[in-house]
């Protein structure tokens, strides 16, 4: 009987779930007790999905990052001291793929979440913090900004009509208005957290690193110091992916990582290869050697890159000779 109880409470303290967010509900599932419960995504509700995964000892919760609605449970969860994984969406749908679950609801993905927790033990990372979360939301409003400014740009250069010429450039003007008081306020909103201010200037002492990089690198990769250099290029989107096969050598191509960093690094390492003296020599090296100057300028981005996470780890500036050590 006491062994029976023994492997209940070890079966118990290993206890996985997945909780499955969206506006209205959260829908958890718990292994391998196979346990489920919905509730409101409210205050409310979040409560009594903390009391109900009390029962189960569980060690690893595993939640989708879902724009905002997973932020509250999120918090809740780590501020209980409940262990919390937020993984990539597109990440849980290629491993509920390769399990052969195919169909998806609410329910299903909660358990597919459970899943994940079990077998492929994600990283825990704390939530970022509330004056994170809003530049995040800053930054992602100007590029979503930049780019209707980008279309209506063209549209203005293919457009023919006198009114419609007007009005697009009645547009374009007011949407570049808007992108300004947007910049102020990301500017405002970093000068305004001590952390973020550091990390800013940091940033911004790297050649090529202009406002709107060091904002999107801060808001975008926020485990700038905390990673290999390997880990931190594989997350900007810059590292080359492998394709070999046994005789077969496939071309090196770089993909995924976050679009919003990779193209912040590309427009810095554009710059970085004409302007920076260090980058433009690496540069010029590599298309001295055969490479396509996308690849030069991709192997340029990673350098910026790698140089920016040791700059944060050591939490100094950049300067144009290396630092002596004492």
């Amino acid at each position: 009987m006491q062994g029976k109880e023994l492997s209940e409470q070890t079966t118990a303290a290993k206890s996985k779930a997945g909780i499955d967010a969206c506006k209205s509900w959260l829908d958890a599932h718990v292994l391998p007790s196979a346990q489920t419960l919905r509730v409101p995504n409210t205050g409310e509700g979040i409560r009594k999905l903390k009391r109900w995964l009390d029962r189960f000892e569980v060690s690893l919760v595993v939640v989708e990052a879902t724009g905002k609605w997973h932020r509250q449970v999120h918090r809740s969860l780590i501020a209980g001291g409940i262990a919390v994984a937020v993984t990539d969406p597109f990440r849980v749908r290629a491993f509920a793929k390769a399990k052969g679950i195919l169909a998806k609801t609410d329910r299903i993905d909660a358990r597919v979440l459970a899943l994940f927790a079990a077998l492929m033990s994600p990283d825990i990372r704390p939530p970022a913090s509330q004056a994170l979360e809003e530049l995040a939301e800053l930054v992602t409003a100007r590029n979503s900004a930049v780019a209707e400014q980008t279309a209506l740009k063209n549209q203005l250069a293919a457009a023919c009509g006198a009114f419609l010429k007007r009005q697009l450039e009645h547009r374009c003007t007011r949407i570049a208005k808007d992108i300004e008081v947007i910049e102020r306020e990301i500017a405002r909103h970093i000068a305004a957290d001590e952390g973020l201010a550091r990390r800013y200037v940091i940033l911004t002492s790297i050649p090529s690193f202009g406002p709107t990089v060091a904002a999107t690198l801060i808001a975008c990769l926020t485990e700038l110091g905390a990673c290999s250099r390997k880990q931190i290029a594989l997350l900007a989107g810059v590292a080359p992916i492998a394709d070999q096969s046994g005789k077969r050598e496939g071309v090196r191509v770089v993909w995924g990582g976050r679009p919003a960093v990779r193209r912040a690094l590309y427009l810095a390492a554009l710059s970085a290869a004409t302007h920076n003296p260090g980058m433009k020599v690496f540069y010029q090296r590599l298309i001295a050697k055969g490479k396509a100057a996308k690849q030069a300028l991709i192997a340029v981005a990673r350098k910026l890159i790698v140089l920016a996470n040791t700059l944060i780890a050591e939490d100094r500036t950049w300067q144009l000779s290396s630092p002596k050590l004492a």
